[in-house]
């Protein structure tokens, strides 16, 4: 598990919040998932558990 979380504000960080928005009402729910996993792990810099996956 990863303690480091992205910079607010960094490249990186804004990419996963615009997917993020961008799959949410979409066709995918897989793509709605990864993003927001994607998101969360960029943002905590922790590991999104398999559990928390199936939950989403």
């Amino acid at each position: 598990m990863s303690n480091t979380a992205i910079v607010e504000g960094s490249a990186e960080l804004d990419a996963a919040r615009a997917r993020y928005r961008a799959s949410i009402g979409g066709d995918s729910h897989e793509e709605f998932v990864a993003a927001k996993v994607a998101l969360i792990e960029l943002g905590t810099g922790r590991t999104v558990s398999e559990e928390e996956i199936d939950y989403l």
